[in-house]
């Protein structure tokens, strides 16, 4: 194994080094005595009962303390240098040292710019000048010429006839079918997020088959769609048709029961949607009930054992402990069940119809009008869970 070869200062190097270090150490009480002064200002003001943020004289504190150590680890680098013990380091050494002196929550943050940097360079080379040309595309007549794209300034007529009266099919209306698809979004979402929560506290249980069931519920996230959809469309799905359709008057009984005893007709109206709609619900939850499942065993078992010598019942627990320490995947599951259910959004025959008919400035605001709306429901839901959202690491 090759051994670590240790440079040391020269005789030439240690009077040049020395100087630094003095003049490092002069700098950095320099900045000590002025966070010392501004600490005893605020400590005064604070005995005065002047209004003075606590908060801020600990951060001063903590600095001033810093700034101690740093000192006193720059007087043993002298002591060390004048027995001739002071290792010689790299700039890379260097980086290392500087980097571990941080806070850790500024390496947190430093580590996190670095890996978001790559995100960042992308987003502004390839994925800004599309959404840039989509955006200017829209609001003008595009059409394809021998020389190239010809573009027209038209103002927001194409945004006008995309939700006035664009029609594709002979019958289908964007504006009606965008209806359509946000109501059944409004139902899909909290009923996606809900079943998730439950299948993933049933499958955090550790049992026979857990594993299997866990890769049932996640088939149809790595499934072909294409094989699935011809599937239902073919002679599978019209034996399910025909099976569903025998427990009709069952539904009805049940609705009308419910009706009697006067539940409201609307809520009734939400859950048969529901229900009409659960095939479709399990089939987009795998990817939520496989997030839910890691968020739910990433919560401190501690926490759990302190509210059961407490007396807490399971009840308890999970609305006390399991609920508030898996709000922030809630929120990235919500926006997840979002953005994947526009993939699957009637706008995409409507944008094709328009790019098959050469209609590139209308097919440019279907694309803009989805990324608008998108956005709006992002931030609906962002709006709505803020204030609400319980970060473990930050109380």
């Amino acid at each position: 194994m090759r051994e670590k070869t240790i440079k040391y200062y020269s005789h030439d190097e240690v009077a040049e080094k020395k100087k630094k270090i003095e003049k490092t150490i002069i700098a950095k009480q320099i900045k000590h005595q002025k966070i010392t002064k501004r600490i005893q200002e605020l400590q005064i003001n604070l005995q005065s009962n002047k209004r003075v943020s606590k908060k801020k004289i600990i951060i001063l504190s903590n600095k001033a303390s810093k700034i101690e150590a740093e000192i006193k680890r720059e007087r043993i680098n002298t002591d060390l240098l004048n027995e001739g013990k002071l290792e010689k380091h790299n700039q890379i050494k260097r980086i290392r040292i500087w980097f571990s002196g941080i806070e850790y929550q500024k390496q947190r943050r430093i580590w996190g710019i670095i890996f978001i940097t790559p995100w960042i360079l992308g987003m502004l080379l390839f994925f800004l000048p599309s959404v840039l040309t989509t955006i200017y595309w829209s609001l003008n007549n595009v059409t394809l010429t021998n020389n190239g794209v010809a573009t027209s300034f038209n103002g927001f007529k194409n945004f006008s006839e995309l939700f006035g009266n664009y029609v594709i099919d002979g019958s289908n209306i964007f504006s009606v079918q965008l209806l359509l698809f946000v109501q059944n979004l409004a139902i899909d979402l909290p009923v996606i997020i809900i079943f998730s929560v439950i299948i993933a506290v049933l499958l955090n249980k550790k049992f026979k088959g857990h594993l299997i069931i866990k890769a049932i519920f996640f088939i149809p996230v790595i499934y072909n769609l294409t094989v699935i959809t011809s599937t239902l469309t073919g002679s599978f799905g019209q034996f399910v048709d025909d099976a569903l359709s025998g427990q009709s008057s069952f539904v009805e009984q049940t609705t009308n029961f419910f009706l009697q005893i006067g539940v409201g007709e609307s809520i009734m109206k939400v859950v048969l949607n529901s229900v009409d709609r659960i095939f479709t619900i399990v089939n987009l939850s795998g990817i939520q009930i496989l997030i839910f499942i890691a968020a739910i065993q990433s919560v401190p078992k501690h926490l759990y054992e302190a509210a059961a010598v407490e007396g807490a019942t399971k009840y308890e627990s999970f609305w006390k402990i399991t609920i508030p320490m898996i709000t922030p995947m809630i929120i990235t599951a919500s926006i997840y069940t979002v953005v994947d259910s526009f993939t699957r959004a009637p706008i995409f025959r409507f944008l094709d119809y328009a790019m098959s008919d050469g209609k590139y400035g209308l097919a440019a605001t279907i694309s803009v009008s989805y990324f608008i709306i998108n956005l709006v429901i992002v931030g609906i839901i962002y709006l709505l869970f803020k204030g609400r959202v319980f970060y473990y690491d930050e109380e």
